[in-house]
């Protein structure tokens, strides 16, 4: 009786973690009920296919083409995406699974004798042992192949690599560890109690290492969100105020701006050109003040630049601008506010904190090739590089300052490009590279 549960509760368990796995794999329809129904009747279907090769009649190859191919019937008509990987996503699901299969139980087969054929039909402690182990590691292997393809996974943060692959290794081999004691000690009755309170005290401490690890990084990730949120908000506060008082300046010299003409006419009438000259040189002076509207495409892109250029006027800095890039590669108009907003403000910064003549910021944004390009300049007085080469904020502050550059580096990272900080001539630059063919508009 034992042996038949065991055998129906790995039949049902096998067709969920396939279906499981392309289901959050691949993409879906928006109708959640059809979903729903499909999951459950091919699941079904599958556990049938299983069943009966389990209590009835075992045909390896006939059975495993019979289950393989109602997975593709699922996945082709019952998900969405690209229809190679409908394809062939199920061919490698099942693929790894015959590979995680055979490797252990040959493994298992040299160890105590029984053949291949033998582990998987004949109702044994080993049989029973390698259905356990084999269905964890797909199931890691699985999880880990959707966290990879829904980006939840950055290899260059060190907290998710220890997550999701340090740590399901290591409980791994704990398991494969345990197995390979019981096996040698014969499965002895009080080795085998020990082993198995170790082993579960081990996974235990890994599960919970694990969820502190997840959790520090889910922590790090909000609030950097967050952080990226009061940013946004700033900017917009900043950018109404600002478009306030340019609104207001040119109301005033809109309203002098009849009379001065009128009086310059009158002057040059009665020939007094010196006169108007200097009233014309007072009018371009007034001009002058209102300073220059970044106007591009980009409605995003005038914001967060007319905002930084105002920062940097009311500390008498000067901007240069050169747009050749309207920047509409960002799928998130906050990450390049954010960009842009961070390292202006870390120029801005440094210049009204240091004496620097000609107190000058250069800013452009290129195409080169299949490659966008942000580059921002300012003038230093020595190495800030080799002062300070982690770019560590020397500020008391430091919640809230410091974090301009690692802000800019983990969107950058989001789009697959590269921020590259360097010196030249006495000038700090800031170089940040995005590969086109990456970006998210062209998948």
């Amino acid at each position: 009786m034992l042996d038949i549960i065991i055998e129906i509760v790995t039949d049902l368990f096998q067709p969920l973690m396939f279906c499981g796995f392309l289901y959050l794999f691949m993409e879906k329809p928006d109708n959640r009920q059809r979903n729903v129904i499909c999951f459950l009747l091919f699941s079904t279907v599958m556990f049938g296919i299983l069943l009966y090769s389990s209590l009835v009649e075992y045909y390896m190859v006939i059975n495993d083409l019979m289950f393989l191919a109602v997975l593709e019937i699922y996945s082709l008509l019952c998900l969405r995406g690209n229809i190679f990987s409908r394809i062939f996503m199920p061919l490698i699901a099942f693929l790894i699974n015959t590979v995680i299969s055979f490797a252990f139980s040959y493994f298992v087969s040299f160890f105590t004798g029984y053949t291949h054929y033998e582990l998987v039909t004949e109702p044994t402690i080993y049989r029973y042992i390698c259905i356990v182990v084999i269905n964890l590691t797909d199931v890691l292997v699985f999880s880990m192949l959707v966290k990879f393809r829904n980006h939840k996974v950055n290899l260059r943060k060190i907290t998710d690599v220890i997550a999701f692959i340090i740590l399901p290794v290591i409980v791994l081999l704990i398991v494969y560890c345990t197995f390979y004691i019981m096996v040698i000690t014969k499965y002895e009755a009080n080795i085998m109690v020990y082993l198995s309170v170790i082993c579960l005290c081990m996974i235990t401490v890994t599960a919970i290492v694990w969820y502190a690890v997840s959790r520090i990084s889910r922590e790090n990730e909000a609030s950097t969100k967050l952080l990226l949120m009061e940013q946004q908000i700033d900017l917009y506060e900043h950018n109404i105020l600002q478009s306030n008082v340019q609104i207001e300046k040119i109301s005033r010299i809109k309203h002098d701006m009849k009379n001065n003409l009128l009086c310059i006419d009158n002057l040059i009438s009665n020939t007094q050109l010196d006169e108007a000259h200097k009233i014309c040189q007072n009018l371009t002076d007034k001009y002058s003040s209102i300073g220059s509207v970044v106007n591009t495409e980009n409605y995003l892109l005038n914001a967060v630049l007319n905002v930084e250029i105002e920062k940097a006027r009311c500390n008498e800095i000067s901007v240069k601008l050169n747009i050749a890039n309207d920047m509409k590669m960002f799928s998130n108009g906050s990450d390049m506010i954010s960009i842009i907003g961070n390292i202006f403000d870390n120029a801005i910064s440094y210049l009204s904190e240091n004496k620097i003549e000609n107190k000058e910021i250069i800013f452009s944004t290129e195409h080169k090739g299949d490659y966008s390009v942000i580059k921002c300049k300012n003038k230093i007085i020595d190495s800030v590089l080799s002062e300070n080469p982690l770019l560590h904020t020397d500020k008391a502050d430091k919640k809230n300052h410091g974090k301009g550059i690692s802000i800019v580096k983990s969107i950058v990272k989001k789009y697959g490009g590269d921020v590259v900080i360097s010196e030249k001539n006495n000038e700090f630059i800031v170089s940040i590279i995005l590969d086109n063919r990456s970006l998210p508009e062209n998948f």
